[in-house]
C-alpha cells in the first residue's frame, strides 16, 4: 500500500490555499485548484484530467534518480494509482472547505514565502554555475581571518601562585612533594589551590587557566615562566617550583593544543560557503529594505504586554487539575 506517499504528497499539495473572496465563504473562491498541464490524459477523477506531462512531472519531482526506477508499464500505473487516490482526498477536501482552514493557509503561506526568496532572491545570490566568490575574494578573507586558519600551540594550565619570596619557594616545594605521593592527586590540587593561591582569578577554578600561547604566558607571568610551562606535556606537573614575575607557582598543564597550519588550499571550499552565505544575508536584508519601502509596516508596543497576559493565562489553565 502507498497510503503513507499518498498523504504526504496531499500535505504538499496543500500549500496553494488562499482565503475565501471578502464577505464569502465556502468553497467558492477555491484556488486550491491542480494546475494545468500539457499531454494527453492518462487517468481523470471526476472532471479533473491526470495528464502524462503531470505525471511525469511528479515522478521526476521525487529526485534525479526516480525516472529510472519507472521502466515499464505496470510501475507507471502503480504510480498513477497513486496519484488518482491523492487527487479523490484532494477533491473531498476542497468538498469540505478545507482550502479555506486557516492552518493549510498558513502552510501555504510559508511556502509562498519560500518560493518568492527563491524566485527574487536566486540570481542575486548566484550565478549560472552556482559560484560568485573569486579566488581575489577568497585570498583576501584567509588574510584577514590568518588567524583563524594559523594558530601557535597553547598550553591551559592549572597553577598554585605563592608570594615571591623564601617562604613561597618553600611553600610550594612541600605541595609539589605532598602532590607527587599521590597517583591521582588532581582533586587534591584543586583544594590546595583554593586554600593556598594568591591568584584571586584562578583560585575559586582549582588554579585553571583558559588556553594561552607561548606569548601570552611569557606577557602575564614573564619569559622564563612561559618557557618552562612549554616544556612540559600533558596532564605533566613541574618537578620544581617555577619562579614567575608574581610569584612562586605549583604547575601543572592541564591539556596541550597543538599549532594549527591551514593553507588556504585546505580551506577554500570553506571560505567560499562562508562568503556566499554572507551574499545571501546581504542580498537577503536588501530584499527585505525594499519591501518595507513598499507595505507600510507598524508594531504597536503598547500591546505586546497582552500578548504576554495571554501566554501566562495559557499557562496556568494547562496547570490546573483536570476536574
Amino acid at each position: 500500500m502507498h497510503d503513507g506517499r499518498v498523504f504526504a504528497s496531499l500535505l504538499c499539495l496543500a500549500v496553494v490555499a488562499c482565503t475565501p473572496p471578502e464577505g464569502r465563504s465556502g468553497s467558492s473562491g477555491r484556488c486550491l485548484q491542480p494546475a494545468v498541464h500539457d499531454g494527453p490524459a492518462v487517468a481523470k477523477v471526476g472532471i479533473t484530467p491526470i495528464t502524462r506531462d503531470q505525471i511525469i512531472e511528479a515522478i521526476r519531482a521525487q529526485g534525479q534518480a526516480a525516472p529510472r526506477r519507472y521502466k515499464d508499464v505496470g510501475e507507471v500505473k502503480q504510480f498513477v494509482e497513486d496519484q488518482v487516490r491523492l487527487e479523490l482526498l484532494a477533491q473531498a477536501a476542497l468538498e469540505r472547505g478545507l482550502d479555506h482552514d486557516p492552518e493549510v493557509i498558513a502552510a501555504a503561506r510559508k511556502v509562498m514565502v519560500r518560493k518568492l526568496l527563491e524566485r527574487d532572491l536566486g540570481e542575486a545570490t548566484f550565478n549560472e554555475e552556482g559560484v560568485v566568490v573569486s579566488e581575489k575574494e577568497m585570498q583576501a578573507y584567509y588574510d584577514r581571518n590568518r588567524d583563524q586558519y594559523m594558530q601557535p600551540e597553547m598550553r591551559r594550565i592549572a597553577h598554585i601562585q605563592l608570594s615571591p619570596d623564601d617562604k613561597g619557594q618553600a611553600t610550594a616545594a612541600a605541595l609539589i612533594t605532598e602532590l607527587a605521593a599521590k597517583t591521582d592527586n588532581r582533586a587534591l590540587f584543586k583544594t590546595m589551590a583554593q586554600r593556598f593561591s594568591t591568584a584571586s582569578e584562578s583560585r575559586d577554578r582549582g588554579g585553571e587557566l583558559l588556553f594561552k600561547t607561548k606569548q601570552e604566558l611569557a606577557s602575564e607571568l614573564g619569559v622564563s615562566f612561559a618557557n618552562d610551562v612549554f616544556g612540559l606535556g600533558t596532564n605533566e606537573m613541574a618537578a620544581h617550583p617555577v619562579q614567575s614575575t608574581k610569584g612562586w607557582h605549583v604547575v601543572r598543564v592541564v591539556a596541550v593544543r597543538e599549532a594549527l597550519a591551514r593553507p588556504i588550499d585546505e580551506v577554500r571550499d570553506e571560505i567560499r560557503e562562508k562568503l556566499l552565505k554572507n551574499q545571501r544575508s546581504l542580498a537577503f536584508d536588501k530584499y527585505l529594505v525594499e519591501l518595507r519601502a513598499r507595505y507600510p509596516i507598524a508594531i504597536y508596543d503598547d500591546k505586546l504586554a497582552l500578548v504576554v497576559e495571554g501566554l501566562q493565562r495559557s499557562i496556568e489553565a494547562a496547570q490546573e487539575p483536570t476536574p
